[in-house]
């Protein structure tokens, strides 16, 4: 199963697929990170990836900057590590 490392928090988590996103992903694990997605604020979900790569299964309202994924609407497809 993959693995999704927050690596600023220093947190390693198991992607299972049980969670529908990242930003799921992290708040399962006690990690408080940014986002407004839910709140009408696209992007703001946005964190710069170190390496791997993500998939957008679902329509996400904006793009994100090069060298960044949208945590709150992205699932990783093999190991990711995110600067967050």
């Amino acid at each position: 199963m993959p693995k999704v490392t927050f690596l600023k928090s220093g947190v390693d988590a198991e992607w299972t697929g049980e969670h529908e996103s990242i930003l799921e992903l992290a708040e399962a694990n006690d990690l408080d990170l940014d986002y407004g997605c839910r709140e009408g604020n696209c992007t703001a979900c946005m964190q710069a990836m170190v390496s791997g790569e993500v998939d957008y299964p679902n329509d996400h309202g904006g793009e994100p900057d090069e060298g960044s994924i949208l945590i709150c609407c992205s699932v990783p497809k093999g190991d990711v590590v995110i600067d967050a």
